[in-house]
Parts: C-alpha cells; structure tokens; sequence
C-alpha cells in the first residue's frame, strides 16, 4: 500500500489541532487527545512517499544460528593478539546468563537494544581464530561477563542507579575470584562494560582494561559502538551494497525521528531537540534544498512499523543526530550504516582545546566515539576520521539549515562524505553468524585497538 502521512501546518496550533480531529475524524474527547501529547501540537508537516510491502526482518542475529568454536575456517591473522578466554566463571554470571540472556535478545519483541554488544561480543572472542587455551602463549585474558546485559536484565525487578541491583558480593565471588591468573596480572584482563558509565557499576568501571560504550573515563576504557542486531546491518550486507547505492539521489534532504524528553534525566541536553523542532516550525519553509524533509517528534503509544524508519533514512541524505542523554547514541551508527549522513551539534568540551558533540562543558570527543583520530586507543593508522563525513554545525540549530543547504549545492562534496560512509560503515557493524571473522568490522577494529594496548605494555607505555 502507499504510505503517506501528511500531517498538520506548521502554523496549526494544540486548538487547531483539536478541531482538525473534531471535524475531520469526530474524534471523541478531543482536547485530553490532544493536550496528553502537547509537545507535537505543532509538529513539522511531513510527507512520506512510500510503497509498504508489509514486510519486516523476520529475526535478528540472536535469533539464528550462532558459529561455535569448531567451525570457524578463519585463521588467525598474522601479528594480531593471542587471548584466552574463561571458562570458570560461575554458571549464575557466566554460560547461563549468556544463553539466557540470548534467548532474550532473539525475541522479536525485546527492547533493550542498547545494551546487546556483550552478548555478540562474548560469541566473537569465544570462537576467536587466536584463543588460545595456554595462558603462558595469551597476550590478553578475556572475562566472558555480560555486565550490560546483566544490568539491564534486572534480575531482582528493581533498577538502580550504577547497576546497584548487582551485588558487589555477586559479581565478587561469581566472577572475579573465579579468575586463577587476575592477581598479579590486572593489566592483561579485558571485562566488557558495554554500557553508559554512568549505569554500570562502579566494580566493573574501576577494572583497569575495559570495552565500553563511553564516554571513557580513562585510556584502558576501549570504546566500542553499539550493536545493531538486524541481518541488513551484518558486515556482509554493507559491504554488498556498490557505490551507486551510497551516492544515489535521494527523496528527502533530512529525515529525524526523535525523543524530546526523558523523566529520567531531567538536567539531559535533549532541550537542544526541543529548540531545533521550534527552528523548523517557525522559520522553516515546506522543502530543504529543493527537496522534502521528514521531521517528526515520537511519543509513547502507537509508532509506525521499523521498516518505516529503516526506509525513511535509507531515503534521505542527511541525519540529524542531535544531543541525547549520554554521549554518543545508537542513531548515531545507525544512520551510518544505513547510508544517511550524521548531522551534529558542536560546542566546546570540558578540556581546552577540545570539542564536544554533545553539550558545553561536556566530554570531548576523543573520549565518545571509537577509534577516532586523536584518541590514542589504536595505532592512528587505524584511527577513524570522523569529521570527514559528519555535518558539524556550530553555534546552534539555527545553523542547521543553512549548513545543509550550503552543502546541497556542492554535490561533489556530499558525493564525497556519501563515499567516505562506504568506507567506514562496516567498522560499525559486529559480524556474528555466518559473517563472523570473516570481514573488516568492528570486532576486527577492537582487536586492532588491542594490539595497539599490549604492544604499549611491552614498551613500558
């Protein structure tokens, strides 16, 4: 069927969007309708050209079959890390929770998608090519625990700030008195902390060497990106894609679906949302560059089908990415691989000299993002240069729309930040299955960046 949502002026306001439903729809009980949802009284008009077919992933990567150690043909690849990996942990925090927490993860329904890289990344070092079960021959020693997973498990029923529904005492015995080469050899165990610091627990973030999702702390927090756990989003997908795909013309100049509020962080610089969705209704016109733009606030209760977001930023040239609760997001990486290019907001960060994508004083992106240049948490060789796709806007969202118009003019240049997304989008994906250490990802980049770490601790660094 065709798709289209075509929404309110930008003029029309909560009273007027009252007696459009009371005239057009006789919806009952119009103004508790309208006013429960104040925020998108006025929401931008937003035209979607779209042939449904009805149709979504039927699974996730938790859902198929998964690659055990004996059937990965790939070998190890010259000069990269020798680990062993635990297999003492106590079942309870251990093998248990991972398939437990598996099974989870496969249902279509599950919603904890920001906390998942643990599991994928506990698979992908369990049938490593370099594991190694001679802890004389191991550069690093993984600990298998899926504390993100764990967290937001909620194994008691409650949440608590700093995953405090974790015990120490369980993670104490379950996990590190289990470790028979950790005394004496802190510096060589990686655990996973694959969760905004601010709700991991203190235990897990004072380990010494650690993925994260950041913001990091220290330099031993290795960051890594979030995981998207849909099959179009496996490295071998991406890569499948040519170079038309990238560059191809598209319908929208911007797509932005968005949370503009958060009860749970109330001092969240999401307000900057809020400020961009007022920009666009007062002082924006109905195109962007010659082209529509889908801009739309999203509210609980009833939300298109993902397949509509999938298509919309698959359709669009730009992607905002505007501040959230922590820094960086999943969108972020989303919208990499889905083609889109990221659009942000710049402002100075807490260190001099150094500069934050997510608010004034806020951490600096050498500390946010993964593998990018300056960060000193992989060889720079390796190092991902940012900036070279993303759309930096600096003095405020006012700025947002004369940035992208200036940009719309220059096609060679958008060509170039479309080519430059096709280099580094499968670094952001986590091949599993199948695709599993067989190409350039993002568990390829973390073993990179863990080359770079034990080659600094045999000079001494």
């Amino acid at each position: 069927m065709n798709f289209s949502l075509s929404m309110w002026s930008p003029q029309l306001t909560c009273a007027g969007r009252v007696d459009f439903l009371r005239n057009k729809y006789g919806t009952q009980d119009t103004e508790n309708v309208v006013m429960k949802d104040r925020v998108v009284c006025r929401n931008p008009p937003i035209q979607i050209f779209w042939e449904d077919d009805g149709i979504d992933e039927l699974d996730n990567i938790f859902a198929q079959t998964r690659m055990s150690r004996q059937n990965i043909t790939t070998s190890q690849p010259p000069g990269s890390i020798s680990i062993y990996f635990y297999e003492s942990l106590r079942k309870d925090v251990g093998h248990d929770l991972v398939e437990n927490i598996r099974r989870q993860y496969a249902l279509r329904n599950n919603s904890e998608t920001n906390a998942q890289a643990d599991i994928a990344i506990i698979d992908l070092f369990r049938t490593y090519p370099g594991r190694t079960d001679d802890p004389d021959a191991a550069d690093l020693f993984v600990v298998p625990y899926a504390h993100a997973s764990h967290c937001v498990s909620k194994p008691t029923g409650v949440w608590m700030g700093a995953c405090k529904h974790i015990g120490h005492d369980l993670m104490k015995k379950g996990v590190f008195d289990t470790l028979e080469y950790y005394v004496g050899n802190k510096e060589r165990h990686l655990f996973l902390n694959v969760i905004n610091q601010g709700n991991s627990n203190p235990v897990l973030r004072n380990t010494h060497l650690s993925l994260d999702i950041g913001p990091r702390y220290k330099d031993t927090n290795l960051l890594v990106p979030y995981l998207n756990n849909l099959p179009s989003f496996q490295p071998s997908a991406i890569l499948k894609r040519g170079k038309d795909w990238w560059v191809r013309p598209r319908t929208y100049a911007i797509t932005y679906f968005f949370g503009v509020s958060n009860s749970k962080m109330r001092n969240s610089p999401r307000f900057h949302r809020q400020n961009f969705l007022a920009e666009v209704q007062q002082n924006w016109n109905d195109t962007l560059g010659g082209l529509p733009y889908a801009i739309r606030v999203m509210t609980k209760g009833n939300k298109p089908p993902s397949r509509l977001f999938t298509h919309m930023y698959q359709d669009s040239i730009f992607c905002p990415t505007l501040p959230g609760d922590t820094p960086p997001q999943k969108r972020f990486f989303d919208v990499i691989m889905m083609g889109c290019i990221p659009v942000v907001l710049e402002f100075d960060s807490g260190q001099e000299g150094k500069k934050s994508w997510h608010q004034n004083g806020g951490q600096p992106l050498e500390n946010s993002y993964p593998w990018i240049q300056g960060s000193n948490s992989t060889d720079p060789k390796n190092e991902i240069d940012y900036r070279s796709f993303v759309v930096v806007v600096t003095g405020g969202v006012q700025n947002v729309r004369p940035a992208i118009e200036a940009l719309m003019q220059n096609y060679t240049e958008v060509r170039r930040r479309q080519l430059t997304l096709m280099k580094y989008a499968p670094y952001f994906s986590y091949g599993m299955g199948a695709d599993a250490h067989k190409y350039p990802d993002a568990f390829s980049k973390i073993l990179e960046g863990l080359r770079f770490y034990v080659d600094g601790l045999s000079l001494g660094e």
